[in-house]
């Protein structure tokens, strides 16, 4: 992907990661509401983003794994059960993706 991707949140990406991430929530929902009616199986399910992108656009606007981070973390149920793996070819992503998720979880906790 263009490096010029990651500049600037662009009306098409931002409107493709509002789709996703209100697609996680529903999904997100009706799995645990299934998991809750049989306890006694694996009470887990994952998110998984193999080209996530280094989490902020340049003009500091959260991607999609940002934001369906945050619909995780704001959920307890979610946040207990939900496992998340996200993967970038370009290291440079990878490492900003990690700040950024660092960023997101510990503001979460201090709130």
């Amino acid at each position: 992907m263009s490096k010029k991707f990651f500049k600037e949140q662009r009306e098409q990406s931002l409107i493709k990661a509002r789709i996703v991430s209100k697609y996680f929530s529903a999904w997100a929902s009706v799995i645990l509401a299934t998991q809750k009616r049989f306890p006694k199986y694996l009470q887990q399910m994952a998110y998984i983003d193999l080209f996530a992108g280094p989490g902020r656009y340049e003009d500091q606007n959260k991607s999609t794994p940002l934001m369906v981070l945050d619909t995780i973390i704001a959920n307890p149920d979610l946040a207990n059960r939900m496992i998340t793996m996200f993967n970038d070819k370009d290291v440079v992503y990878v490492e900003s993706l990690k700040n950024a998720v660092n960023i997101t979880v510990v503001t979460f906790k201090n709130m």
